[in-house]
């Protein structure tokens, strides 16, 4: 038996009570569609870096527009991506939204002096049957419609220059290798 069945078989065997997890799913971001309970999504295909400026813009491949299934009370968002020097000083600032709201708790820095290249997720959780809503947290009375999770970025300056998606070194040399990000999405019940 596949490991993709019984995983299946796992979920609907146990998918009763709160907590459970009603569908998940994630990958590279190559382009590849997802078919799962409330529908059908492709991930974003990131081929080549992204060279920030000081400007905020989409992190590509960062982008999914989302419509979590009935009974849903959590949706856990994970973006994975790999950072890169493009000077000596690879700082960047990033932001989370949900359509056009930005999470305002969510905002991060990473970055580091003479940065070679760093692993990266973000995590963003967004309640989905909160008392009142709060988009600095990611609380929502409900969603039961598509809405679209980002992130955008920006380096710090233009001494601390950032490229994503990209290795700096590889086997002993300085040699640009592409590394696709990959997104994560949960509905929890």
């Amino acid at each position: 038996m596949s490991t993709l069945k019984v995983d299946n078989l796992l979920l609907q065997n146990n998918n009763t009570g709160t907590g459970r997890i009603l569908e998940m799913f994630g990958g590279i971001c190559a382009g590849q569609t997802f078919d799962v309970l409330s529908g059908s999504y492709t991930l974003g295909n990131v081929t080549g870096v992204q060279n920030l400026t000081t400007a905020y813009e989409d992190v590509t491949g960062s982008s999914i527009t989302y419509t979590p299934p009935a009974g849903t009370k959590n949706v856990i968002y994970k973006y994975t991506f790999l950072l890169s020097r493009g000077d000596a000083n690879a700082i960047i600032h990033g932001r989370v939204y949900l359509d056009s709201d930005e999470i305002l708790y969510r905002r991060f820095t990473v970055g580091n002096v003479s940065i070679y290249g760093i692993m990266t997720t973000v995590v963003a959780s967004f309640q989905c049957n909160a008392a009142s809503e709060d988009l600095n947290t990611g609380a929502l009375t409900s969603w039961t419609s598509a809405k679209t999770i980002k992130i955008q970025g920006r380096e710090y300056s233009g001494t601390n220059e950032a490229s994503l998606h990209q290795s700096y070194l590889w086997d002993g040399i300085t040699s640009n290798q592409l590394h696709k990000p990959s997104i994560e999405i949960m509905a929890i019940g």
